[in-house]
């Protein structure tokens, strides 16, 4: 087996999964050389991963890629509460998001379709994965990882990369060979998640969750008229290798205590949910994304979103430290927005997993018929839902602790005011007769400037410009007048008398002014962002060094 000469590129990602393929998505954007292996022979053709939230449906949107999930996809109406085989309880899940983002509502969208719309997008920018390729080892040195991979054909071959990411899911490679700890637990419960026809004496087009005195099942409509199911195996299988169609179909009416029938399977698989994050994000050189850093239970459908967040949170911040526009210390802002929201996202899954699954007849009983009422009427009340929507949509995650978003305001704003940290809201207002969404200008894999010169005079707004143009293209500067068209949006971003709201490339707010300082801004960008005239004397240092 013969090992080549080692192949330079700038980001190395390990694993073609969701969170692997979204960022090489994004670091084709910002058009960073890299490599994405993974040891599989190809994409995935099984559902798995089912939902998709409305805060990734707003990155494939500044992709270009979000109507073309949607119109594959399907919007969940409704789920219902089923308690011995009766209806209790109807949630709507429609209208609770409207106002808040361009996609009001959960898609159900199989993962083989996810997986191809990304696999597609790499191929419009010329890029491809590189199927059947394993990591074996890696080391580091200062300015440098070095990888060995594995080919179908048993060769070997070395690549230098300057960064490495692994995206190579819960068993992962990197993680292993970084011995980096994935504390948590395993739960004692096995599962089985199964694609098939389900015959129910209830509507075919909304999900149900149902609990019987001695199990728990959902239901959820998928496309071609298939609905996914998950359920607890019953124990007597529980030591069975080989899980087929036949066993968890046998008897799963009578376990459920209602009207059903399975057939038709498509896929089958059974496991064990755990509960498990890293207790780091990044060690040297090297990073870890999606599952490769945390697992958890269904609950909630937050796994494959969670794992789009972490790709598209580091790509940027990867992607301007390789172009010489950012200082190293931006990336250590990725283990400091993405580890809680691992630890939360864990905790959170865990304590309502273990009330679903668990028999014990007074929790049973509040499962059954307390819990869906009080759903129900905390959805009923406007502020309540709103709330809801926001944590499981992912729009509400905010990184208001992260050193990109300490002082980094200034001057008086509304309480209402997003702040720095929080996602850029979704605003709709009219500019030059058209509808415009405030978040479909990030299109740019950059930095966006928005300049509100309100009633001020145009000299301080082109202050700023100056301020910004100094950072060699990471800004990109737009300046929106106070017109009858513009106000909504000056009033939703708590601008009363003029200033500017800087937006990082992943949608979240860096920065923001109600003062014409700009003293104070460019102090801000020079903590992270380099001048044009240091990134060329990095640019000279970077061909050096050969990555």
């Amino acid at each position: 087996m013969s090992t080549p000469m080692d192949k330079a590129c700038d980001v190395l990602i390990v694993g073609g999964g969701p969170t692997g393929l979204m960022l090489a998505c994004q670091l084709a954007r910002f058009g960073i050389s890299y490599r994405i292996v993974e040891k599989n022979s190809g994409p995935t053709t099984q559902s798995r991963a089912l939902a998709i939230q409305a805060r990734s449906l707003e990155l494939f949107a500044q992709m270009g890629i979000a109507q073309k999930a949607v119109e594959q996809g399907k919007h969940a109406k409704a789920v219902n509460y089923v308690a011995r085989g009766k209806l209790a309880q109807r949630i709507s899940l429609e209208g609770h998001g409207q106002a808040l983002t361009a996609f009001p509502y959960l898609l159900i969208l199989d993962q083989s379709r996810t997986e191809q719309l990304l696999i597609d997008f790499l191929a419009q920018h010329d890029h491809t994965v590189e199927w059947q390729t394993e990591l074996v080892s890696l080391t580091e040195n200062s300015h440098s990882v070095l990888a060995t991979l594995k080919h179908a054909d048993g060769t070997h071959e070395r690549v230098q990369a300057a960064w490495l990411v692994g995206a190579d899911g819960a068993k992962s490679a990197v993680r292993r060979i970084l011995d980096i700890p994935f504390g948590g637990k395993t739960y004692q419960y096995s599962l089985f998640v199964l694609d098939c026809k389900v015959d129910l004496p209830f509507k075919d087009d909304e999900g149900y969750i149902a609990f019987s005195d001695t199990s728990f099942a959902a239901f959820f409509p998928m496309t071609e008229g298939r609905c996914r199911v998950i359920s607890m195996l019953p124990q007597e299988l529980s030591d069975k290798e080989q899980i087929t169609f036949g066993d968890v179909a046998h008897g799963f009416a009578e376990r459920m205590q209602m009207d059903v029938k399975l057939s038709d399977p498509k896929w089958l698989s059974v496991y064990q949910s755990h509960h498990r994050y890293v207790s780091t994000f990044r060690q040297g050189r090297c990073f870890l994304a999606g599952d490769a850093a945390h697992i958890h239970s269904p609950v909630g459908a937050q796994g494959m979103n969670t794992g789009l967040q972490d790709a598209h949170n580091l790509a940027w911040k990867l992607a301007m430290v390789m172009s010489g526009q950012a200082g190293r210390n931006v990336l250590e802002t990725y283990n400091q927005e993405r580890l809680p929201i691992a630890r939360s996202l864990v905790r959170t899954t865990d304590r309502v997993f273990n009330l679903t699954l668990n028999t014990n007849p007074v929790a049973r009983f509040w499962m059954m018929y307390v819990a869906p009422k009080a759903l129900a009427l905390v959805l009923n009340e406007k502020h309540l839902a709103r709330f809801a929507f926001t944590t499981i949509s992912q729009i509400g995650i905010r990184y208001r602790t992260s050193s990109l978003s300490r002082d980094a305001s200034l001057g008086t704003f509304p309480r209402h005011a997003p702040q720095p940290g929080d996602r850029l809201p979704y605003v709709v207002f009219h500019e030059q007769g058209k509808q415009v969404n405030i978040q479909d200008k990030l299109k740019a894999p950059a930095f966006h400037l928005f300049v509100f010169p309100g009633t001020q005079t145009e000299t301080k707004a082109q202050a700023l410009q100056y301020a910004a143009d100094r950072f060699d293209g990471a800004i990109v500067v737009e300046t929106i007048p106070l017109t009858a068209a513009s106000k909504p949006l000056y009033e939703k971003l708590g601008v009363q008398h003029g200033g500017c709201y800087l937006v990082r490339p992943d949608m979240y707010i860096a920065y923001r002014s109600a003062a014409w300082n700009t003293e104070h801004f460019a102090h801000y960008l020079e903590r992270f962002l380099i001048k044009a005239e240091q990134h060329q004397k990095s640019s000279v240092e970077r061909v050096r060094i050969g990555v």
